[in-house]
């Protein structure tokens, strides 16, 4: 594995890196690298490469937009295919958060009580 490699494999952990958003999107529709550099239209040997680029911002407006069309014409990509894979991504995330935080405060409810522990039947 080569120097370029592993950095992309320890972006793919980082949010703030798009490798983070493709290993997301790659991982929900069942891609190996091939596939997600066909998806993207690029060739997997720049995938490694395209890793290593920061997530598009999303503020201020219209940044996004401006992000993409900048990686898509850098790594000559189509825009729209980008575009999904990293807003699949972002939804996927946001999922996930919201799950997460379904489980922690379903754990933190005490059967038959209230998330604090207390018991709203009669107290005797």
């Amino acid at each position: 594995m080569s120097g370029l490699e592993r950095l992309a494999l320890r972006a793919a952990a980082d949010p703030a890196f798009l490798g983070h958003a493709l290993a997301l999107y790659a991982e929900s529709e069942g891609l190996d690298d091939a596939g997600l550099a066909d998806r993207l239209g690029c060739s997997p040997s720049q995938l490694s490469a395209l890793r290593l680029c920061l997530r598009p911002r999303i503020e201020p407006e219209g940044q996004f937009r401006a992000d993409l069309s900048e990686i898509a014409e850098r790594f000559r990509l189509r825009l729209s295919p980008l575009a999904e894979a990293v807003r699949h991504a972002d939804a996927l995330a946001e999922l996930r958060v919201a799950r997460d935080r379904m489980l922690r405060a379903a754990r933190d409810r005490e059967p038959g009580g209230e998330p604090d522990g207390t018991s709203r039947g009669p107290s005797t």
